[in-house]
């Protein structure tokens, strides 16, 4: 008896999966969807942040005066490496070096700083004073701060979204990246003075 009851059942073959399927499905479509989302804002953050990177990284092998067609070029140069297409980007150049002040305190200064694509240079440390590593006197730093919008595919997990990411670098070959405001031969923008910088590599900030 059980033996006709086991073999009756595995030759059975209706049932409600028609129903369960009209269930599950709309929750594995969301599940896809979402999916693609999350792995496209992750790969448009990767994305920003090398290019922030790469920009910061051309800037510090610079050993010549650079002007505002210069930093319009690397504008450029982060909007074709970050993939914006829409043209939502800014990028801010900033130099900063470390010195002391007249009293014979430790201070960090703005040298010069410059923003490209509707970015404002800034006027003082205030803004930037957080973003800025430990510092030696007589360093100098480079600081490259990009923004760009991403918007999701789908309405589905994660909603519209400004990425703003900061690379920091020493220069190089040079004590000093130079900016050339077409004011005089030595232009340093917002800030003063032009001091010089020291060691190599580079940082992510």
């Amino acid at each position: 008896m059980i033996n006709r009851f086991t073999d009756r059942f595995s030759n059975k073959e209706d049932g409600g999966i028609s129903v369960e399927a009209v269930l599950a499905f709309p929750l594995l479509i969301w599940a896809i969807t979402a999916t693609f989302v999350f792995f496209d804002a992750f790969k448009s953050l990767h994305i920003s942040q090398k290019a922030t990177y790469t920009v910061a990284d051309m800037l510090s092998r610079e050993t010549d005066a650079i002007d505002s067609d210069y930093l319009t070029a690397m504008h450029e140069l982060f909007v074709y490496l970050s993939q914006d297409d829409e043209g939502t980007s800014s990028i801010r150049f900033s130099v900063v070096q470390h010195g002391l002040d007249p009293d014979g305190n430790e201070e960090t200064t703005m040298v010069w700083s410059e923003g490209i694509g509707g970015a404002e240079g800034h006027v003082d440390m205030a803004e930037i004073g957080d973003r800025i590593p430990e510092m030696v006197i007589g360093d100098q730093l480079i600081v490259v701060e990009t923004e760009h919008d991403w918007a999701p595919g789908f309405a589905v997990g994660l909603a519209s979204y400004r990425f703003r990411e900061v690379s920091v670098a020493r220069p190089r070959f040079a004590p000093q990246l130079v900016y050339d405001n077409g004011n005089n031969g030595n232009g340093n923008g917002n800030g003063g003075g032009n001091g010089s910088g020291g060691g190599n590599g580079n940082g992510n900030g």
